[in-house]
């Protein structure tokens, strides 16, 4: 049986950020579009990158020690440490000012909003 969450401790999260950063390369936009069915191509700087390139961008890098059993970076460090099985996004804003392209710096800026208990499945 899972522990009941204390909703009051997870709730000092609220309010946290992180920031990451990324560049967007050719080498990435080329494995993208291969996974996408899209013609590979030789993409350059300046080239439109896929839509969904930004799914694949400022991932979190910690150590193999600070992996959870589920392959995300353990809880308790950004996100609270929900002592539940499986985690769920429910929600997110992505802002898109330009096309992303080949050799754009990308700033991937997360936000705690809110931590509330869901019931069901």
């Amino acid at each position: 049986m899972t522990a009941k969450p204390d909703i009051d401790h997870l709730r000092q999260w609220i309010g946290r950020t992180q920031e990451a950063s990324d560049v967007i390369t050719g080498q990435l936009v080329k494995g993208l579009r291969a996974t996408l069915f899209l013609d590979i191509g030789n993409p350059v700087d300046g080239d439109a990158a896929p839509f969904t390139t930004h799914w694949c961008l400022a991932q979190p890098v910690v150590p193999m020690s600070e992996i959870g059993a589920d392959g995300h970076p353990a809880r308790g460090g950004f996100l609270p440490p929900v002592p539940l099985p499986r985690r769920m996004w429910a929600g997110g804003q992505i802002e898109f000012i330009d096309p992303l392209r080949v050799g754009d710096k990308v700033t991937r800026a997360s936000r705690i909003s809110d931590v509330t208990m869901k019931t069901g499945s």
